[in-house]
């Protein structure tokens, strides 16, 4: 069952229930239109507070089926969400006029064991309402997802992160990141709900010197070997992707080293970190 099994709240009815960990405690601006047998967050700055109930931290997907509502065929209804007091999405804006599902992944990190406020609030820019048939939350599955370091600045994912690196950095000559000195490392992050097999996926290029690579590469994860040593030649970037045993793996952070061998005597480039899972 794990930590968080899928539970939805019902919203095209008067009076939503409670799930055993999903709960809305609080609402103002927003109410039942029952001409559309929804809920609609009705006015500016309207919102509904909702508590989310886990016994530990880890992503969470929280799924909202919406639909813009329109005036004079606009729609202007965007909204923020709030976990833990913190912005996490900010005046996220949707033009459709149908219900569909939207899936926001709240980080772990945003979230902790015990009682965790989540507020969808319509922006006091807003001119039409948004309504929200249905809000479901879910132990976060690992979408697809990338870290570009082919920029000096990545940007964290959902679930992936770069809190650490060492001996490694941008090249703005080769507009890529690289492993630039034996023993070099980048530390990844990678935050998820339940232990499964994932998929690591890189984008590399070997240096060469005198026409000659020798980068090798090693890989832990939680500090227990994936690859050790691997060799890669290839001197344009192409994709390879390493496996991660779930057994390697557990719920919540685990941390992914990615270390230029020290027996290295030319750079690896990377340009790119991928992960995904079942």
């Amino acid at each position: 069952m794990g930590v968080l099994p899928n539970q939805t709240i019902d919203f095209s009815v008067p009076n939503p229930k409670a799930t055993a960990q999903f709960s809305m405690p609080l609402y103002q601006g927003a109410g039942f239109r029952s001409d559309f047998k929804t809920w609609s967050l009705l006015n500016n700055g309207g919102f509904m507070k909702f508590d989310l109930q886990i016994p530990q931290a880890i992503p969470v997907d929280l799924t909202l089926t919406l639909c813009a509502s329109l005036v004079q065929g606009q729609a202007n209804c965007p909204i923020t969400i709030t976990v833990n007091g913190q912005t996490f999405v900010r005046s996220y804006s949707d033009h459709d006029a149908n219900f569909h599902k939207k899936t926001f992944v709240i980080p772990q990190e945003l979230l902790h064991p015990g009682s965790n406020e989540v507020i969808v609030r319509l922006d006091y820019t807003a001119t039409t309402q948004l309504f929200i048939q249905a809000a479901t939350v879910d132990q976060a599955v690992l979408r697809q997802q990338t870290i570009d370091f082919s920029v000096p600045n990545p940007a964290a994912t959902a679930q992936l992160s770069l809190p650490l690196y060492q001996g490694a950095g941008y090249r703005s000559d080769f507009k890529t990141w690289s492993l630039l000195v034996n023993g070099g490392f980048f530390k990844l992050n990678l935050s998820i709900a339940d232990a499964i097999p994932v998929t690591l996926t890189l984008g590399l290029c070997a240096a060469l010197v005198g026409g000659k690579a020798n980068c090798p590469i090693s890989i832990t994860a939680n500090g227990q070997p994936v690859v050790t040593g691997y060799r890669d030649g290839d001197c344009n970037f192409h994709s390879k992707a390493f496996d991660i045993a779930s057994k390697l793996l557990h719920s919540g952070n685990n941390e992914i080293r990615i270390s230029l061998d020290m027996d290295a005597s030319t750079q690896m480039f990377i340009n790119a970190a991928t992960v995904s899972g079942e």
